[in-house]
């Protein structure tokens, strides 16, 4: 009923050119988005077959690895042009209903669909109490409230964020894990042990926030962690 009423009042209109459209994007702007578009699919399993192949051949050259718990990452879009002004957007310009253009385009993928109908929960990121505070919502929240809906995978919100962190944009590769060390418990571990696991966020650029999560969830005996995000970087 609520969405209904919002629907009315405030009707669905393109984020680009402000034409009325119930995905957020009309047919004309969605073109300048799919040049964007690089759906991919990371498996930790070949980072690790690289790294032994690189150690076997005995490079000259150190190369840093960074160990990853998460067993694949998924990407929709690259984080560039349009897609990072709207996600910034989204997330420091106070516009949450774009969460619907987001989980639209991203619902937009049957490989997407096939992920979350693998797995038994999903879990988005979380955000301390101050910044939510700061900023009135958890962009990360929002849409996995969406895809839930729409793809019928359970969203359990067993996060939670118990440290306050810097922004991590902000920060270097190396300030970043330092940064979100111990700034996540899980509240629920029987529901997570044995399970297939999405975990949502945004955007991925080193991966700090999202490998915490993983680890965590690794050590709770999840069977499966899959990382979902809109793009990366």
């Amino acid at each position: 009923m609520l969405d209904f009423v919002l629907n009315f009042l405030f009707p669905p209109s393109c984020i680009i050119c402000g034409k009325l459209d119930k995905h957020y994007i009309c047919k004309s702007c969605e073109k300048r988005f799919e040049k964007y578009r690089k759906y991919n699919e990371i498996d930790n399993r070949k980072i690790l077959k690289n790294k032994l192949n690189v150690e076997n051949n005995r490079k000259s050259y150190v190369i840093d690895y960074q160990r990853f718990y998460w067993d694949k990452l998924v990407y929709v879009f690259e984080y560039k042009g349009l897609v990072r002004k709207n996600i910034l957007d989204y997330k420091f310009n106070s516009k949450p209903y774009l969460s619907n253009f987001f989980a639209y385009e991203i619902l937009k993928s049957k490989k997407v669909y096939e992920i979350l109908k693998f797995c038994d929960i999903m879990i988005p990121v979380p955000m301390d109490k101050r910044k939510r505070c700061e900023r009135g919502y958890n962009q990360t929240e929002l849409i996995t409230k969406i895809l839930s809906k729409k793809s019928g995978l359970k969203e359990e919100k067993i996060l939670l964020k118990i440290k306050h962190t810097k922004t991590q944009s902000l920060l270097t590769p190396k300030q970043r894990k330092q940064n979100i060390d111990n700034a996540f418990c899980i509240k629920n571990p029987e529901l997570v042990k044995n399970k297939n696991i999405v975990i949502f966020d945004d955007i991925y650029t080193t991966g700090a926030t999202v490998n915490e999560i993983s680890k965590l969830l690794k050590e709770a005996e999840a069977k499966t962690v899959i990382v979902l995000v809109i793009a990366k970087d």
